[in-house]
């Protein structure tokens, strides 16, 4: 049995619509006019007998199937458009697919990765650095942050980290450190998307109740810990991914009196089962482990 496809044009002028939040970007994007990406999506909808956009003369708000919808659309568009530019590129060269979390993949593997290209040289890798994967999916190898609830692939503990509040020199003046949590109430508290959360360790130590007067979200641990070395308040974070920024000492925990916690694996190796023990996926993961410094290895 084929493919049950929808309109790939049809498909393409949601996409763009979605990620663009207008018809008109959209439109732009795609050397249309606005009126046709809009009969693009009504066929869509029509051909899926679902409503994907809410049209309340304020703009595109996606509906919840149509928020689902986008993402999976995305992704295929986006497997698509790199097998075209593969198989452009070269057919038949071997290519490594990797999925990784954003801040590993940006502040971690790529500036080491050159040297596994250099090894390498006939391999071609893609990094794929998305939080919103939490499966393996369609790649060859995956880092994915916290436990993976899979029994179909190969998991193993790649790298433990310990979660610490740190900040800049800049905040402490003449101090060393900060006197204790309490001191915290004084501070912007930077929050990211991390396994451990500033309520949680602040309850921890008796202070669920404390009066935090700033705050600062952000979506990534490389965006949080960006701002604290600027000097925008206490971040909660991994000494893994500060790790360049606590040797230099542009970030320096907060109080070092604390008893540090014990390191916790937080990065998971990802392979299929069936995954060969020699190649490509092989020598990546061997290469891999070996990046990892002895005091963030898996306990």
């Amino acid at each position: 049995m084929g493919f049950r496809l929808p309109p790939l044009n049809a498909a393409r002028g949601f996409e763009a619509a979605a990620r663009h939040g207008s018809f008109k970007a959209a439109a732009e994007e795609l050397h249309v006019t606005p009126s046709a990406v809009s009969h693009q999506v009504a066929n869509l909808e029509a051909h899926l007998g679902v409503e994907l956009f809410r049209r309340d003369g304020r703009g595109l708000t996606l509906t919840a199937a149509g928020d689902t919808y986008r993402h999976r659309i995305h992704e295929a568009l986006g497997r698509l458009a790199q097998a075209t530019a593969d198989l452009r590129a070269g057919a038949g060269a071997a290519t490594l697919n990797v999925v990784a979390a954003p801040s590993i993949a940006g502040m971690w593997l790529m500036p080491r990765l050159n040297g596994f290209l250099q090894a390498h040289p006939d391999l071609r890798v893609r990094v794929e650095a998305t939080a919103a994967r939490r499966t393996l999916g369609d790649a060859d190898v995956g880092m994915i942050y916290g436990d993976v609830a899979d029994p179909s692939v190969h998991i193993e503990p790649l790298i433990a980290e310990r979660m610490l509040p740190l900040l800049s020199p800049s905040l402490l003046g003449d101090a060393a450190a900060l006197s204790g949590p309490g001191d915290l109430t004084d501070q912007v508290l930077i929050h990211a998307q991390n396994r451990l959360q500033w309520p949680a360790w602040l309850a921890a130590r008796g202070l669920g109740d404390m009066a935090v007067r700033r705050e600062l979200w952000v979506d990534r641990s490389s965006m949080a810990i960006d701002a604290a070395v600027k000097g925008l308040g206490v971040i909660l974070e991994s000494d893994f991914l500060a790790a360049e920024e606590l040797r230099a000492g542009t970030l320096v925990p907060a109080f070092p009196s604390l008893d540090e916690p014990a390191p916790e694996n937080a990065y998971f190796l990802v392979l299929r089962r069936n995954a060969s023990g020699s190649g490509p996926i092989a020598a990546f993961t061997s290469w891999l482990r070996r990046q990892v410094p002895e005091n963030h290895r898996p306990i």
